[in-house]
């Protein structure tokens, strides 16, 4: 098993998802018609984008502190539809503590410029 298999084994909601770390490090969410909330304009649901934002930060909390860590808050800003594409996530640490971690990431699909959803949250970071 790859070190980036475990990291998604860890969070089984990650892996429910479909989320996927390339070769780089990059996170990246492969579009699923299962995944659409509004079939009129082939949206995918918000909670699904929200889930994989939280994913995200704790993917790269695993990584990069090699703690399990646990969500303490999470504010989601939508800023446009996420069509029917594949949605990747730049994560950014705001802060790492020893015990809290505050973390921002985006969402995108064309345009890394063009986020379509962030999130900011904080984490408690647990040793294994």
């Amino acid at each position: 098993m790859s070190e980036h298999d475990a990291t998604l084994a860890a969070l089984p909601y990650a892996a429910y998802l479909g989320l996927r770390i390339d070769d780089s490090g990059a996170l990246w969410l492969p579009f699923r018609a299962d995944l659409v909330g509004n079939y009129h304009i082939g949206a995918l649901h918000g909670g699904v984008v929200a889930a994989a934002l939280e994913c995200a930060a704790l993917v790269w909390l695993r990584r990069e502190t090699a703690a399990a860590p646990r969500t303490i808050d999470l504010t989601i800003d939508y800023l446009r539809p996420a069509v029917s594409r594949d949605l990747h996530f730049a994560v950014a640490p705001i802060r790492v503590g020893r015990a809290v971690a505050t973390v921002r990431v985006d969402a995108w699909q064309a345009d890394p410029a063009r986020p379509v959803a962030a999130g900011h949250g904080n984490f408690r970071l647990i040793a294994d």
